[in-house]
């Protein structure tokens, strides 16, 4: 199921992107870009993602008019829950880094 495998990847990542500030999808979607080889794969499973992250209860979203003459963005920020989530995501990266560190002699 490397499928799913990828998915949950994305998600985590996106959490980790919201984590740091609320970003309209497309912002999401560049800000990933260069974690992929294909720049586009990433655009086209952002929404989707942000998507089921808000049906879920992980973000929440709101409309955001940018000027006259120009598209209204959809801007995403945590939930509490995202934020929890967020959070066990980030512990869980750390372990093997420091499990790593501690087999190469380093101190975490």
């Amino acid at each position: 199921m490397a499928g799913s495998n990828s998915q949950g990847d994305l998600r985590g990542l996106v959490l980790g992107l919201l984590v740091r500030r609320e970003m309209y999808g497309y912002e999401v979607a560049t800000a990933l870009s260069g974690r992929f080889a294909d720049g586009a794969a990433a655009e086209g499973s952002v929404y989707p993602v942000l998507r089921r992250l808000e049906r879920d209860g992980l973000v929440s979203a709101h409309w955001v008019e940018i000027g006259e003459g120009a598209p209204r963005r959809r801007y995403y920020v945590l939930t509490p829950a995202g934020e929890r989530q967020a959070a066990a995501g980030a512990a869980r990266a750390a372990r093997p880094a420091s499990a790593i560190a501690r087999c190469q002699g380093a101190r975490p």
